[in-house]
C-alpha cells in the first residue's frame, strides 16, 4: 500500500517530544524520517528511567518508542566540520527539516531558517518553539509543563476553589503532543502548496500558542467584558455539568451544563422530573442563582447509586455520562481495545508493554504498528552509504567521533 507521504524525506533534529511527535506521525503517513542524535543519544532516551518504579532500560523504552517508532537513527557531532557536512548532505536530499532546538542554538550551528533557506529553497523548514520567536520569553527554556500548562491558566484556574485549594499538577507530554500535531498539519499543507508553487516554506508551532488556543474558550470568558472569575468553587461551575461521587466511591462526569436542552433529561435520570418546571431550576439564570441548593440536590442524588448504574441510566436517557478513570485503567478499557487505540509492543528482553497507538486513521494508510525504536546510531552505516560514503570513510568518521 502506497501511503500519502510515500517518497517524502524528513530530517529531524529534535529532543524531547513536540517535534518528535510530529515526525513520528509523518512516518506513519509514509514519509522516511531520519533522526539526528548526538553521539551520547537523545535526551528523551533516558527519561523513562526517571519514572519510579520503573523497569525501563536501553532495551525496553516505551516512553521513547511511542514518539520515535518508524524512524531511522543517525548520530552526528554537528560541532565538527565533517558532521555539519553530512547534515547538509542530508538536507539536500530532504523535503522537510523538523527541529525544536532553541533559536539561538540553531543560529550558532548555522542551521537557522535564515541560514539555509536560500541554499535549500524547496525545503519545508518546521520548528517547534516554546514561547514563540519574539518577546521577552523567546529564548527562555520551555517545556510542555511550563510553556503549555503553567502559562495558559489551566493549572491555577481549574483547581476547585475551597479551603484546601492547590493548583493542579500538569500531565507530561500532552502540550508537546498538541504542538506536534499542529506542526504536522502545517507541514502537510506546506507540502501540498509546494506542488503548486515549487517553493518551500517556514512553519512554526509553539507550546505557548497552542496552550492559549487550547484554552481559547476559557481565555475569552475570563476577560473583563465577560467577567467569569476563576478559580471557582465546584458549585460555581455550569451545573449539572461536572463530576460526582457515586455510592461505590467511584466518580462519573456529566457533560450537560453547556447544552441546556439536556438538563431536563438529567432531572428525569436522577428521578426528580418534577424539578424541570421548578422556578428555582428551570433556566440557566435560575440555576445560577440557586447553584448551592442545586449542587447539593445533585450530589445527594448521585451518591445513591454506583458508577455503573449511572452509566447505564445515562445511556437510557441519552445523557453523556462517562466513568472517570485512572491512567492505569486505559490499558484495560474495552472501548480502547475495540478500536485499536492501544496495542501490545514486544521487546527483545521478553517483556510486552501496552502503548497508545498512532492517532492516524486513514484507509490509505491502513493499520499502524508501534515497534521498538533503533538504538543510538542504529542506521549510521545505511544512511552514510546512501550518501556515497564507503566502509573506510565510515570507519574513519567513527574513529574521529563524528558519528
Amino acid at each position: 500500500m502506497k501511503k500519502p507521504l510515500s517518497g517524502i524525506k524528513v530530517l529531524e533534529l529534535a529532543d524531547y517530544v513536540s517535534a518528535p511527535v510530529c515526525c513520528r506521525l509523518l512516518a506513519d503517513l509514509g514519509a522516511e524520517v531520519i533522526k539526528i542524535e548526538r553521539n551520547t543519544g537523545n535526551v528523551w532516551r533516558v527519561t523513562g528511567k526517571n519514572y519510579v518504579p520503573t523497569r525501563f532500560t536501553d532495551e525496553e523504552n516505551p516512553v521513547y518508542d511511542i514518539y520515535n517508532t518508524g524512524k531511522k537513527h543517525i548520530t552526528l557531532d554537528l560541532k565538527t566540520e565533517e558532521g555539519m557536512k553530512i547534515c547538509k548532505e542530508l538536507l539536500a536530499t530532504s523535503d522537510v527539516f523538523v527541529t525544536n532546538n532553541r533559536l539561538a542554538a540553531l543560529k550558532r550551528l548555522g542551521l537557522s531558517y535564515e541560514d539555509i533557506k536560500d541554499e535549500f529553497p524547496r525545503l519545508i523548514y518546521a520548528i517547534g518553539l516554546g514561547y514563540g520567536e519574539k518577546g521577552p520569553s523567546a529564548e527562555d527554556p520551555a517545556y510542555d509543563q511550563t510553556a503549555f500548562w503553567a502559562r495558559n491558566g489551566f493549572l491555577l484556574d481549574m483547581a476547585p476553589l475551597n479551603e484546601n485549594y492547590m493548583p493542579v499538577c500538569p500531565p507530561a507530554s500532552m502540550g508537546d503532543t498538541v504542538t506536534g500535531l499542529t506542526l504536522m498539519g502545517e507541514i502537510c499543507a506546506a507540502l501540498f502548496n509546494r506542488t503548486k508553487t515549487g517553493k518551500g516554506d517556514y512553519v512554526r508551532s509553539s507550546l505557548y500558542h497552542n496552550g492559549i488556543f487550547a484554552m481559547g474558550t476559557m481565555q475569552i470568558i475570563a476577560q473583563k467584558p465577560f467577567g467569569r472569575v476563576y478559580p471557582r468553587t465546584r458549585a460555581e461551575h455550569s451545573l449539572p455539568n461536572g463530576y460526582y461521587k457515586c455510592k461505590d466511591d467511584q466518580y462519573i462526569f456529566i457533560a450537560s451544563g453547556y447544552a441546556p436542552q439536556l438538563v431536563p433529561g438529567v432531572f428525569k435520570m436522577i428521578g426528580l422530573g418534577h424539578l424541570i418546571d421548578d422556578e428555582r431550576f428551570n433556566s440557566i439564570e435560575a440555576r445560577n442563582e440557586n447553584r448551592d441548593e442545586f449542587y447539593q440536590i445533585l450530589c445527594d442524588s448521585f451518591i445513591a447509586k454506583s458508577r455503573d448504574e449511572w452509566i447505564d441510566l445515562g445511556k437510557q436517557f441519552d445523557i453523556p455520562v462517562s466513568p472517570m478513570t485512572h491512567f492505569s485503567d486505559i490499558s484495560e478499557d474495552e472501548q480502547a481495545w475495540a478500536n485499536g487505540y492501544v496495542q501490545y509492543v514486544s521487546y527483545a528482553n521478553g517483556n510486552t508493554d501496552i502503548i497508545a497507538s498512532s492517532p492516524i486513521e486513514m484507509d490509505s494508510v491502513g493499520p499502524l504498528e508501534t515497534l521498538p525504536s533503533g538504538g543510538i546510531g542504529h542506521d549510521n552505516d545505511e544512511i552514510l552509504s546512501r550518501l556515497g560514503y564507503d566502509e573506510q570513510e565510515i570507519a574513519l568518521l567513527k574513529e574521529k567521533r563524528v558519528i
